[in-house]
């Protein structure tokens, strides 16, 4: 099977979003994600991922000027394309993403170094963190209502 640390995500959310605390019950999880064809490797990275939404870390920056703009690196380009580029940059124009979460939101995408990745991957790696940021509720519903509507994607 062919997938990725998102597809391991998804899959984790769609079963088992009850479920209180990931991290309490990782053992079993993965042996759930490993049954339904899952490689170890994604599963850890996965698990991996999803703890360090939680990081306290803060990434520190200057605020940006009303006249800044932020350019994607060529390494950023090979997982953001230009529609993602566009759709990052109107979420930062919206307050949608303050500048700090707009990093976070790279550096997560980033880290999860999927191949296959574009806009609805996107919008759910930041509704993901927003869930996971204190005072983030109005984005959060707002990411929820207008960028996702109804249908979340069916993955696996």
């Amino acid at each position: 099977m062919t997938e990725n640390t998102l597809d391991v995500l998804f899959y984790l959310f769609d079963h088992y979003s009850d479920t209180d605390d990931i991290s309490q019950n990782r053992d079993v999880l993965h042996g759930y994600l490993e049954e339904a064809g899952f490689q170890n490797k994604r599963i850890h990275k996965a698990f991996d991922w999803l703890e360090s939404l939680a990081d306290d870390d803060q990434i520190y920056l200057s605020a940006p000027q009303s006249q800044s703009i932020r350019h994607f690196s060529k390494f950023e380009k090979r997982w953001f394309n230009d529609e993602c580029q566009e759709y990052m940059l109107s979420l930062s124009n919206e307050n949608v993403l303050t500048a700090e979460m707009f990093e976070r939101t790279v550096d997560r995408v980033l880290s999860l170094g999927d191949k296959e990745f574009d806009l609805n991957r996107l919008k759910w790696v930041i509704l993901m963190l927003l869930l996971n940021q204190p005072d983030t509720e109005a984005e959060y519903i707002w990411m929820d209502d207008v960028a996702l509507g109804d249908e979340p994607p069916v993955y696996h």
